[in-house]
């Protein structure tokens, strides 16, 4: 799994290419808790452009990556989430909770709101 991200606006936007899967899950925990402790950064987006295939310990770390937001009073989306990876967020019922949108422009355009 890799990691690229850029902040603008206060917006983090973190782009992971390859399997969000248990063996990548302490690696991206890692990456990500610096952004998640920055007190500048108001909102995250996940983008899910490069992602092939998500498991169950994936599905935690973007729900816990939700809460951590959430305590700190942010904003969290996810963006281009190919067909299968989307259908797991819909049976999972993760949809209902997750802002979820088809392009990243959109999520952007969404949390300057």
């Amino acid at each position: 799994m890799a990691f690229s991200h850029r902040i603008e606006d206060g917006i983090c936007v973190v782009s992971i290419e390859g399997n969000i899967a248990l063996d990548g899950v302490s690696e991206a925990k890692a990456y990500l808790k610096p952004h998640l402790e920055n007190p500048a950064i108001k909102a995250m987006v996940i983008n899910f452009e490069n992602v092939n295939f998500i498991d169950s310990s994936g599905i935690g770390l973007i729900v816990s990556l939700f809460k951590a937001m959430q305590q700190k009073d942010a904003k969290f989306s996810l963006c281009n989430l190919k067909k299968k990876n989307e259908e797991i967020f819909v049976i999972t019922r993760l949809n209902k909770i997750l802002d979820i949108y088809p392009t990243e422009a959109d999520a952007l355009a969404a949390l300057r709101k």
